[in-house]
């Protein structure tokens, strides 16, 4: 009996496979195209969700306790969650699946938004807060390791008790920003109301954190030179003196569904490009190795047919392509498409910035721009709202195509996203 046990026992642990968890789908297939049978994938991000603000189900976290690794591929809701997975798993290890590519900048504004009249303001964002007697905090964090400005205007203004709208002070606010009395100072000084200062952050530290001391019950208005959810890394950007989170009553931009979704200066969605899945295949293939060397050959078999697989898929693309002009245009509802409009020479044309919907004025523009492009169709994410693409292509009467990045299916969804590409120039 002890005998049978053992060779049991033997046979379980000769034939264990590698634990390991992703974030999306298209890096679930990355990693079982190279790990084959030796390994069991989890993706966190079920497939229809949104990956900015995406909550792991509870059996999701079983998976966690069990990992050998994490491939991390710096989407938004790992920044709230990876620590959570370190104290849940004190012996997982992260493996940056993204090393050695080259990031693109996210759009921070398509020119067409420098054409509404909110140019003329001096700020990027005013929130109106009731607050109590207190001293409060505004942090500004680094994001991909690097703050998005090294300074920043700011101004505090107590307002009168009805105060409704935001409007009530845009002169003042103007006129404030144009001062040339501006007190500057640094990480951890007190701000004090009816005050105009400009923030200088330390790069020394991953954040830089200021006090706000309020000494009357009331209504305030911060004007901010950029929007704060730049700096926003882990932590909300405003906070009490119990390190709550402080949100404002009204806003300028309102904030709509997904006015905390973003992404930071650099694009995350590095799987739309087949160059990129090559560099990801290489580090995914040196953990294993590191991890289960006595199957080297087995991963580098399956490495290497991987490898013709991502150059048959690039191939594949450049012939739907050939003939469609360098520098074309397509429209997309969410900017997820930047490298693969730079492995083709394209262009994307995005109606939302990080996670906002256009305003009416904004999508007056957005249409008029459309129509001077001749656009014919828009590509709208499965995972988001599609309202205002809607709008546009009822308004131009052109289709909506619907699409995701997020596709189990890698190849055969960039091919698709060709095609349709292809199919409406």
């Amino acid at each position: 009996m002890k005998y049978i046990i053992s060779i049991l026992l033997l046979s379980t642990f000769l034939f264990a496979k590698i634990d390991i968890v992703v974030s999306i789908l298209p890096q679930k297939t990355f990693v079982e195209k190279i790990g084959g049978d030796k390994v069991t994938v989890t993706a966190m991000v079920k497939p229809g969700s949104d990956p900015h603000s995406y909550e792991p189900k509870p059996s999701q976290m079983k998976a966690i306790t069990k990992a050998q690794l994490y491939f991390p591929i710096k989407i938004e809701f790992e920044n709230a969650w990876l620590d959570k997975f370190a104290n849940q798993n004190s012996t997982i290890q992260f493996i940056d699946m993204t090393k050695g590519i080259e990031f693109l900048k996210m759009p921070a504004h398509h020119h067409h938004h420098h054409e509404t009249s909110e140019v003329d303001l001096p700020y990027e964002w005013a929130g109106l807060f009731d607050l109590k007697k207190g001293v409060y905090s505004w942090s500004f964090s680094k994001v991909e390791g690097k703050y998005a400005e090294s300074s920043m205007k700011f101004l505090i203004k107590k307002t009168s008790k009805d105060t409704s709208t935001i409007e009530q002070y845009e002169e003042e606010a103007k006129k404030e920003f144009s001062s040339p009395n501006i007190t500057k100072v640094e990480d951890n000084y007190k701000l004090n109301p009816n005050s105009f200062y400009e923030l200088n952050f330390d790069e020394s530290k991953e954040v830089s954190t200021f006090k706000i001391d309020i000494k009357e019950d009331g209504k305030y208005l911060f004007f901010t030179e950029h929007m704060p959810t730049e700096f926003e890394g882990h932590e909300h950007f405003f906070k009490d003196i119990n390190n709550s989170d402080i949100e404002a009553s009204l806003t300028h931009p309102e904030e709509s569904e997904h006015e905390h979704h973003h992404h930071g200066e650099f694009d995350p969605h590095t799987w739309t490009s087949p160059a990129n899945v090559k560099i990801m295949a290489k580090n995914i293939f040196d953990a294993l190795v590191k991890v289960d060397g006595k199957n080297k050959k087995y991963y580098e078999t399956n490495y290497k047919t991987f490898l013709a697989e991502i150059d048959k898929t690039d191939s594949t693309i450049r012939k739907i392509l050939l003939n469609i002009p360098k520098k074309s245009k397509f429209m997309v509802f969410h900017p997820s498409w930047g490298y693969f409009a730079r492995d083709y020479d394209l262009v994307q044309f995005p109606i939302e910035v990080e996670g906002k919907e256009p305003k009416p004025k904004m999508l007056e523009k957005i249409i008029d721009e459309a129509k001077e492009e001749n656009v014919k169709a828009i590509f709208a994410q499965e995972e988001f709202s599609d309202k205002s693409a809607k709008a546009i292509a009822s308004e131009l009467n052109i289709k909506v195509i619907k699409e995701t990045p997020l596709s189990a299916n890698w190849s055969e969804n960039l091919i698709k996203m060709a095609k349709a590409i292809d199919n409406i120039n």
